[in-house]
């Protein structure tokens, strides 16, 4: 879990957001307001919303953060076991979760620090599948 998150208000331009994103090398940032968890903004929200023009530059609105984000995202309790945090993001097709006590955020758990704990907990073992692939065949 990323304790020290990085956060933006609700007001904030998405081409300020998404600079943020770029320099701290994320892709997604809670949005809050005294403390409060509010919604949460991704790199593929603001993309959503980007235009590329004819130089293939591409050009972020500068609309507020609050009009692009997930309102009341799916988030979870300090104590919540890991295994319900994977299933929740698995199911809900979501790569990051706010944690909350209460209202309050309190850090953020990525996809990529879920990856990272497997590494750490299973690195020196083979991987436990088996490997198989079909080749689809084109219908005529």
């Amino acid at each position: 879990m990323t304790r020290n998150v990085i956060v933006v208000p609700p007001e904030l331009p998405l081409d300020a957001a998404y600079r943020v994103m770029e320099r701290e090398r994320i892709r997604h940032l809670p949005v809050v307001r005294a403390g409060a968890l509010l919604g949460i903004i991704s790199d593929r929200d603001v993309l959503l919303r980007a235009r590329l023009d004819k130089n293939g530059t591409m050009h972020v609105p500068t609309d507020a953060v609050g009009g692009a984000m997930t309102l009341t995202p799916i988030s979870a309790e300090v104590d919540t076991p890991v295994s319900s945090l994977v299933t929740l993001m698995t199911e809900r097709k979501i790569d990051a979760i706010p944690i909350v006590r209460g209202l309050r955020l309190v850090g953020l758990v990525t996809s990529t620090d879920l990856l990272l704990l497997l590494v750490n907990l299973d690195e020196a073992r083979p991987l436990p599948f088996e490997f198989r692939v079909e080749e689809m065949q084109l219908g005529m």
